[in-house]
């Protein structure tokens, strides 16, 4: 007979975690039951100890024996905790860091729409409240087995001391279990409320701190610290404040039934013991038994509670790690010898439905030529060399790269073969040899300092205090436009890609900064396939082949002369252009 499969996410998850770390959960569990086993005996030896002491001619021998007995016992129960705590704390620690690493890589792996429709912050606070809650989860986890095992040892001493008193304990605890099970429902879904409110608060926030260079040149720091609290007090808050109120009232609840079946067992323990149905002694025991029993049930209790508030936090990392990467979508297959020619058949493109952004394109860009898209913004010159990067797959057509159809070669290997230099550079907070090794980190550092000098950068570099281990600041705000331009060309030379793609860095630069790139971008486009997005006519006029686009159409191919005596469509853009300059 097979099993039938497990269609609880949150339960599969955290069985294939037990799984996986199986022994240390083992190590740590056997640890807290052998002390639990222990601490079950303590309330007896303790009662027992009461009677005799109160019989004349009982020995002193067997007193301190027993006082001995029962104090050995409460150090080992005091070793075991210590050890189960540290070791439950450690092995939580690692199991949220593995989570944590696991969720931030397939997170990466993700496809660009993905990352375009989704804040960053909402994503990383989703992740981080779901690998605190797997933290503290393991350390209640290794206290399950050995609460269970002790709640058995302690009701079953309590029925053999007094069976009417256990039976009153008994109720209670399957009382407060029912009402648990039943309040726990709504301060789950206000907890999902909670949740979600938060995430979404600060994905705001780190759109504001991403952005902070724009809040400070509109002098709107102020403005932003009362829009933030005004936020989370008016979003996040109430969620929140209902979430804490209906677990008040649990606790309440929990509270007065706890209060009022102790004052039941004490005065019922009392008339037996006035009666003689007990002992002092037992009376004793009996009441060490109920206080280190309700322990483990409130323990057990918790774990409930936590386990069902921890269930809405995983299942947002499940539902993060369900999505489908965008590997998954291509093929394994590599070109040993590729040249880097690069055909576009029929392709159509639409981010959505409602709008079509290419229309039946069709391009043949021939090994070691260069090309560039020309058109008014939003014809679709950036999807199209986005296309090329796999970012987006064309809803209709075919693009062959060595005519190769490009859905059946590994993602990995299509993008080692391209290099961008964008308008907008992408640096990491790190050293300028670290980012520039990022392109190839294979490199040595003679290869960075030829990448650097064929750039034009190794100069501004070595002016720099620490040269190449010159800290470059977040988004690399250390380095002019210019500078970077250079960093992210000198990482091109790094790659030696077989395709580039240019989406015309020198748009934003000043005379000088534009000679110093144009003349790497020149060392750099030589004897590679070039796709060049043309925002400035004066950089195109010496490339291989011209395109230009309007309405995500193809409307005309040629060279700067050519296209200049049809007088159409780039005729009229290069003299517009060229009568605002």
């Amino acid at each position: 007979m097979k099993n039938k499969k497990d269609n609880n996410p949150v339960r599969k998850f955290f069985l294939d975690m037990s799984k996986a770390h199986k022994k240390e959960l083992t190590i740590i569990i056997a640890i807290a039951t052998f002390g639990s086993v222990l601490t079950a005996f303590v309330p007896y030896i303790y009662g027992r100890l009461f009677d005799l002491a109160l019989i004349p001619n009982t020995t002193i021998t067997l007193l301190l024996s027993l006082i001995g007995l029962w104090a050995i016992l409460g150090l080992i129960s005091n070793f075991t905790s210590a050890r189960t705590s540290a070791l439950g704390d450690t092995l939580g620690a690692k199991l949220s860091l593995e989570s944590e690493v696991e969720a931030y890589g397939h997170f990466l792996t993700l496809p660009v729409t993905f990352h375009k429709t989704k804040k960053t912050g909402e994503i990383l606070q989703k992740v981080s409240r779901g690998s605190w809650h797997l933290q503290h989860f393991i350390q209640i986890v290794s206290n399950i087995l050995p609460s269970i095992i002790f709640l058995i040892f302690a009701l079953g001493a309590m029925l053999i001391i007094q069976w009417q008193l256990g039976l009153i304990v008994f109720f209670t605890f399957a009382i407060y279990s029912i009402i648990t099970l039943k309040l726990t429902k709504p301060v789950l879904k206000s907890e999902e409320n909670m949740i979600k409110a938060f995430e979404k608060e600060y994905g705001n926030v780190y759109d504001k701190l991403y952005n902070v260079f724009l809040i400070k040149s509109f002098a709107m720091e102020d403005n932003e610290k009362k829009q933030f609290l005004r936020s989370f007090i008016g979003k996040a808050l109430p969620p929140y404040k209902d979430s804490a109120e209906k677990s008040a009232r649990l606790q309440h609840i929990q509270g007065i039934i706890y209060n009022l079946s102790f004052v039941i067992v004490l005065g019922t323990a009392i008339f037996f013991l006035r009666s003689g149905q007990i002992t002092q002694g037992e009376f004793i025991m009996f009441f060490g038994y109920i206080n280190l029993s309700f322990s483990p049930f409130f323990r057990l209790s918790e774990f409930y509670n936590f386990y069902k508030k921890a269930t809405v936090s995983i299942k947002r990392i499940i539902k993060l790690n369900k999505l489908v990467p965008e590997a998954m979508k291509h093929g394994e297959k590599t070109i040993k010898e590729f040249t880097g020619k690069i055909n576009f058949k029929n392709i159509n493109f639409s981010y959505n439905k409602d709008k079509e952004i290419l229309n039946n394109i069709n391009l043949n860009i021939n090994s070691g030529e260069s090309i560039a898209l020309v058109g008014e913004s939003g014809v679709g010159k950036t999807t199209l060399s986005e296309l090329i990067f796999g970012y987006y797959q064309p809803s209709k057509g075919n693009i062959f790269l060595d005519n190769i159809d490009i859905s059946r070669l590994k993602l990995k290997w299509l993008r080692e073969q391209i290099a961008l230099v964008p308008q907008e550079i992408s640096i990491f907070n790190d050293t300028l040899i670290n980012n520039i090794q990022y392109a190839n980190p294979k490199a040595s550092f003679k290869d960075i300092i030829k990448a650097a000098k064929a750039a034009n950068a190794h100069e501004f570099i070595m002016s720099l205090p620490k040269k190449y281990k010159t800290l470059v600041g977040e988004r690399g705000v250390k380095l002019s436009v210019g500078q970077k331009q250079r960093i992210a060309i000198t990482m091109a030379f790094l790659k030696n890609p077989k395709i580039l793609i240019l989406d015309e860095p020198t748009s934003a630069l000043d005379a000088k900064s534009e000679r110093n790139v144009q003349e790497g971008i020149k060392r750099l486009i030589s004897k590679r396939t070039t796709v060049i997005i043309a925002h400035r006519f004066s950089t195109v006029k010496n490339v291989d082949k011209i395109v230009v686009l309007d309405k995500g159409k193809i409307i005309e191919v040629g060279n700067h002369k050519e296209l200049m005596k049809k007088k159409g469509k780039y005729h009229e853009l290069y003299s517009l252009q060229k009568g605002l300059d």
